[in-house]
């Protein structure tokens, strides 16, 4: 199962139609480096165990859109946090808040060595999201369990 989430994985980073290459993130928090992807025509799908998400992977929709956001530690080398969210292809405004962000399944992950590494639904936080036809406004703040870098991103895609 793993093998097959990263052949899609990789199949969708390998097509331009399928991903929009954006630039790094300014005002990167925690003096780190941010990356942002967006990956049109694509659905993100999760696998739960317990309570935790044990795998991240992608399927092709037409209907979706996937937002990746990730945040590097510029000195811990082996820290990485992720937001990963989904929003329709078509839609005007978008507004959640806490639980309702499951809508768009907001998750956020630690990868590290250390005990708070893992991914979980955001539930507390807020997003909202203009689409302006040329351009679409992303806000997010989010709040997690663990302790994190990343608490607010705005962005212009």
């Amino acid at each position: 199962m793993i093998y097959k989430s990263l052949l899609i994985l990789l199949v969708l980073t390998g097509c331009k139609s399928s991903q929009t290459d954006l630039p790094v993130l300014q005002n990167c928090p925690g003096n780190g480096d941010c990356e942002v992807q967006v990956f049109k025509e694509t659905k993100l799908l999760l696998k739960e165990k317990s309570s935790e998400i044990s795998d991240v992977f992608f399927e092709e929709d037409k209907d979706f859109q996937v937002i990746f956001i990730k945040y590097k530690d510029s000195k811990k080398k082996d820290y990485t946090e992720e937001i990963y969210l989904q929003i329709p292809s078509r839609f005007r405004e978008i507004h959640s808040k806490n639980y309702s962000l499951n809508n768009q399944k907001v998750v956020f992950g630690k990868i590290c060595n250390c005990e708070e590494s893992g991914f979980k639904y955001v539930n507390q936080g807020e997003l909202v999201i203009l689409n302006n036809k040329e351009t679409i406004s992303l806000h997010l703040e989010i709040k997690s369990e663990k302790k994190q870098v990343i608490q607010i991103i705005d962005l212009e895609i």
